[in-house]
Formats: structure tokens, C-alpha cells, sequence
């Protein structure tokens, strides 16, 4: 079978960085091809290059035998290659059909949009992928799961020949990733050509045939997913065999945050629950289960309906964030990029954030404290960065997660909520998190996590409380956490059901 989609001896570099050298690949129609490597090995630079949107520095894309000279992405489209990013590229007050056709929306002889026609089409696609999404919903009152959706029925509305999905399931639950899984299978059965880039091991046997492993910009191994193991795939990105992690001990000590029918009118309803100095405490459940609400409502960035919150036995009343960070509260938020850090500040601006108005005087930043301070963290915490002075938006998701986790270490806080802590950031990154995460209840402080992610809940969670439509649907100890104790508890509960 011939490749329809060829990257030949790229490499891309921008100014002191080589991003990509000497990188080769065959893609073939009907197969899902994987990219993995940690976060900054590459991957990300290869498909902008093979969507367009970066010019290589030497090397050439072939689609289908003949060379690309596309001179933007609108060209790549044009020619087939469709990008699904990570974060969905939607107008949300458009319909999803809207969504689906714009810039190349059907028109009638006269010039004008043919509307009906763009809406019966748009459904057509729709039913054929077998979603109930109408065409005339705006997108704004749809799910990240439904989103997604779109976004496929956008390329397949286009007639894309190679489809491109980046860290499609990181915000998805397992049902809704076994929806966008038959939805690759549809497109492969129809001779697509899929490149899938993802931090999660366990996804490749399921969807994909091959994969290319990225170490430092140099594709460094490539092989049939079946005849390899998750470990020698692993190994090859890190380039080192990573040890199996451990689980440590936690002993839990005094209450530091407890709270007692929690509501949140239309959102959650009757949350209670402690978490102890000393422990991991998670939050599992469906995507849409009020999870993140709860935090939000806690840290008070959202008001409560009713309820009570206390923080070492006194009751608080937040009134925004600003009180809780006082009394030593942090929140690191599920979308890092938009609300967790200022991309186009740098590393130290962000780290001090959280403490200017214990550190600055009559509006006047103390620039040495925020040198010093970044200085320390930069190295406790090994963020890889050339200086304090880089930009945050130039630095990798682990990176960045790092970042953030020190900006709060630096407030001195004692309860961290964290809200998908290691969405989209890769094996090594998340195993170093981890530790850091050990490190700080280890001396003293108190994590309260949200995740999606059940292995990862299983390996770090002391403690777990389940949510299920705004309901809290038990709690699991330490010898209760496994898949089948959380996927019980987090489906979707009866009117008649007893939440406790």
C-alpha cells in the first residue's frame, strides 16, 4: 500500500531552538497513526508544518505523491489535511451548522447564502455519524464532548483526506471517548488517513496501528502498535526505562478544610466532605458532574445557594478569591492556558501573582523579592525554561503546570485544589507532578484534586469522593479505589436513589 501523506528529512528551526531535525514519515490511508513524546519533543511543530501553518526549515511534505507548496493553511484544507486541536476552534454564537460550513458556505444562483440547503447537509452529516445534535443548536449550549463532535462533522463535511486530532479525550469522559473512537473508525473505514497525538498509553492498541515516538525534535523509534508494550514505548520517549510508580504511604493529620451541604442552585446539591493535612483527597465523576463547580464555590469564585465551609474548624465565608488566597487557599484551574496562567507574562511575573498585595508597596512591585522568589522555585521544581524572564506561553504543558504549582508553594498556601492537574502533559511530566504533589502533603498541606483520569486516580488519591449530575454518590478509602468501585458510583443516579 502506498503512503498517501509523506513528511520527508524535515526540520524546523526557530531562533537558538531546534524544534525538529531530520524527521521522516509515511502515513497510510485507512490507518491512525500516532504521535507521543513528552511535552516540547516535536510533535506539535510536525503538524503545523504538515497543516501549513509553519514553513520548514529544510525537508518536504508529500500529499498523495506530489509535493505541498501550500503558501497557508487555508491551502492544506483546501487540499484535504483537516487539524482538530486540543481546544475546539467553534464560534460558539453560531449553530453547529453555521459551524460546520463556514467560509465555505453552499449558495444559490444569485449569490446569496442557500441556508436551507447548508442545514439540511449539515444534518445529513450529522445523522450519518449517528449523533442527535441538531443542526440549528448553537454551539454555545453544547458539551466539550459534543463540541468535539462538530468538529469531526466539520472535516467530514469537507471531505478531508488526513485528519489530524490532537489530544482529542482530555476533556471527554469514557463514554464520550468511546463515541469519538467509533467516529475514527468510521474515517478510517472510509480510507482516511488519521495522525492522533496523545499522552494517553493506553489509546494507542485501542485506535491506532502505528506510532512514531519523539525524543528532544528527532523521531527516535517507530513501530506496529500491536507488537510492542506500553513500557518499550514508553522507555523510547523518555529515553531511560521509567520505574514503576509507587504509591506512598500518607498519614493523614489534622482537618484543614470541611464542608457541610453544599448547594449551588441548578448546578450541585448537598456536597459534605473533609480533607485532612497529610493526604490526596479526589473528586471522580463524569464530565458535567459539578465537579469543578464545587472547587469553584469553595475557593469563592462562584456564591453558594447554602451550605457551610470551614477551614480548621472556624467557618469561612469567601467572598472571592482574593479571601481565600489570605487564608493560605489555592485553585489551579482545569484550562491553565486561558484562567490558570498570563501566557504573555514570564515565569517570575507569574509565580509572584498570587502575592502582590502582601509584596507590593504603594503600587510598586518588589522586583528583587520577585527574582529571588522565581529564582528558588525555577530550581526546586526544575521548571525547564532558559531564564525567569521567558515567557509562560513558550513553555511546555508540564512546564507550565510546574508554574503554577509554584506561583501557589510561593503563597505559602496549605490547601491546594487542583482541577485536572495533569491534562495534556505527557509520562515524564506527570510522574515528576506527582512527586511534587507527594512532596507537599508529605510537609504538611492538603490536596483536593479533580480528575477525569481514573488510573491516575487510583495511583495518587488517598481518599475519594464520587459526583454523579450534581450529586455526590459515596466516598472510597484507600483499599476501595479501583475502576469498577468508581465507574459504579459515577453513573448517573435515579430520582429515587439514596446519594449516600
Amino acid at each position: 500500500m502506498r503512503p498517501f501523506l509523506q513528511v520527508r528529512n524535515i526540520a524546523k528551526e526557530f531562533p537558538g531552538v531546534k524544534a525538529l531535525e531530520d524527521i521522516s514519515i509515511d502515513f497510510y490511508p485507512g490507518e491512525c497513526h500516532a504521535l507521543v513524546g513528552e511535552n516540547g519533543a516535536g510533535k506539535s511543530t510536525l503538524i503545523k508544518i504538515i497543516a501549513s501553518i509553519y514553513k520548514p526549515t529544510r525537508g518536504e511534505v508529500f500529499l498523495d505523491g506530489k509535493v505541498c507548496n501550500f503558501k497557508n493553511p487555508k491551502d492544506a484544507l483546501d487540499a484535504g489535511i483537516a487539524v482538530i486541536a486540543q481546544e475546539t476552534a467553534i464560534a460558539p454564537h453560531l449553530s453547529v451548522a453555521e459551524n460546520m460550513y463556514l467560509g465555505c458556505e453552499p449558495k444559490k444562483a444569485n449569490g446569496m447564502l442557500d441556508r436551507k440547503k447548508m442545514e439540511s447537509d449539515a444534518q445529513e452529516v450529522l445523522h450519518e455519524m449517528g449523533l442527535e445534535i441538531d443542526a440549528h443548536t448553537l454551539c454555545a449550549r453544547l458539551t466539550a464532548a459534543q463540541l468535539q463532535m462538530v468538529e469531526i462533522a466539520k472535516v467530514i463535511s469537507k471531505h478531508a483526506k488526513v485528519v489530524v486530532l490532537d489530544e482529542p479525550t482530555s476533556s471527554l469522559s469514557e463514554k464520550e471517548i468511546e463515541s469519538l473512537f467509533e467516529q475514527v473508525r468510521k474515517m478510517k473505514a472510509a480510507d482516511t488517513t488519521m495522525i492522533y497525538v496523545t499522552h494517553r498509553m493506553a489509546e494507542l492498541p485501542i485506535i491506532c496501528e502505528r506510532c512514531s515516538i519523539f525524543r528532544d525534535g528527532l523521531k527516535v523509534a517507530e513501530y506496529k502498535v500491536n507488537e510492542v508494550s506500553e513500557q518499550t514505548i514508553v522507555n523510547s520517549m523518555v529515553g531511560r526505562e521509567l520505574g514503576a510508580y509507587v504509591k506512598p504511604e500518607h498519614t493523614a493529620k489534622e482537618e484543614i478544610l470541611r464542608v457541610e451541604g453544599l448547594c449551588q442552585e441548578g448546578i450541585f446539591e448537598n456536597i459534605s466532605f473533609h480533607a485532612n493535612a497529610g493526604e490526596i483527597v479526589a473528586f471522580s465523576g463524569l464530565v458535567g458532574a459539578g465537579r469543578t463547580e464545587v472547587m469553584e464555590a469553595i475557593f469563592g469564585a462562584t456564591k453558594i445557594t447554602s451550605g457551610k465551609v470551614f477551614l480548621y474548624g472556624e467557618e469561612v465565608h469567601f467572598k472571592n478569591p482574593e479571601d481565600a488566597i489570605s487564608r493560605k487557599v489555592g485553585l489551579a484551574t482545569e484550562d491553565r492556558r486561558r484562567t490558570g496562567l498570563l501566557l504573555k507574562k514570564s515565569i517570575q511575573e507569574n509565580i509572584a501573582l498570587p502575592n502582590l498585595p502582601f509584596h507590593a508597596k504603594k503600587g510598586f512591585v518588589n522586583v528583587p523579592w520577585e527574582k529571588e522568589i522565581s529564582d528558588e522555585y525555577m530550581e526546586k521544581l526544575k521548571i525547564k525554561a532558559p531564564n525567569i524572564k521567558t515567557l509562560c506561553g513558550n513553555l511546555s504543558g508540564g512546564n507550565q503546570q510546574k508554574v503554577i504549582l509554584s506561583k501557589w508553594l510561593a503563597a505559602g498556601v496549605k490547601l491546594l485544589i487542583l482541577d485536572e492537574p495533569t491534562k495534556g502533559i505527557d509520562v515524564n511530566a506527570r510522574a515528576e507532578f506527582y512527586a511534587l504533589m507527594n512532596k507537599f502533603v508529605e510537609d504538611g498541606g492538603c490536596i483536593v484534586m479533580v480528575s477525569s483520569d481514573m488510573p491516575e486516580i487510583i495511583k495518587v488519591a488517598d481518599r475519594v469522593y464520587v459526583m454523579s449530575e450534581g450529586r455526590q454518590t459515596g466516598e472510597l478509602n484507600r483499599q476501595e479505589i479501583n475502576e469498577l468501585n468508581l465507574i459504579s458510583l459515577a453513573s448517573p443516579v435515579s430520582e429515587e436513589s439514596d446519594p449516600n
